[in-house]
């Protein structure tokens, strides 16, 4: 199955096969015979789709990476999507924005209660971490309890701001990512809000 490579009209799915799929494909990456060449064409285009938002040094160093990846027994048959997501993390992270479901997660009534239960910038960062909401009570307990540690330490920091006393760099760098992913969490809720209310 030929990855087809027009350079006149590249989308984004193109611009993907032309730096990664085709070149790996160039060096004798194919699916087993037993597979549909259509099956196989519709996982390589979702690969194509997912790491789109790579940028072009990056899909040839994921191109590096992924040689030598090979499966089966002469290591020539396409590894798993899996494998490859979890290479472009190290080589680019997802923008979290476009992690699918994210912006759904946080517009909806949990990312609400979140925000009402002081939760919400620790469960930003698990979503950062793990690319997904918190899935069962012992990971929303390790949540709430990060986010009381964590509104006490800037409520604290806060007031010695506000007092002019001394902070330390590391603390005033650890308050402003706080801020910041409060922000854009924030942003998050205050988006899906507005489509609710939109619609």
């Amino acid at each position: 199955m030929r990855i087809e490579q027009d350079q006149d009209h590249e989308t984004k799915r193109d611009r993907v096969r032309r730096l990664l799929l085709g070149p790996l494909e160039g060096i004798g990456f194919r699916f087993p015979k037993t597979m549909d060449p259509e099956e196989g064409r519709k996982r390589l285009d979702r690969l194509a789709d997912e790491l789109s938002y790579m940028s072009d040094a990056n899909l040839r160093r994921l191109f590096e990476a992924m040689r030598s990846k090979g499966e089966g027994r002469a290591r020539d048959f396409w590894p798993s999507h899996a494998a490859f997501v979890a290479l472009a993390q190290v080589a680019q992270p997802r923008p979290l924005e476009e992690m699918p479901g994210l912006a759904s997660w946080f517009g909806s009534a949990a990312g609400r209660a979140a925000l009402a239960e002081g939760r919400l910038v620790e469960e930003y960062r698990w979503w950062l971490a793990k690319h997904r909401p918190p899935l069962n009570p012992q990971e929303r307990r390790i949540i709430a309890d990060r986010a009381g540690a964590a509104q006490s330490k800037v409520a604290r920091l806060r007031e010695r701001i506000g007092l002019r006393l001394p902070v330390d760099a590391t603390d005033r760098e650890w308050l402003h990512a706080y801020e910041t992913h409060q922000e854009a969490a924030r942003e998050l809720v205050r988006r899906g809000q507005a489509q609710g209310e939109a619609a």
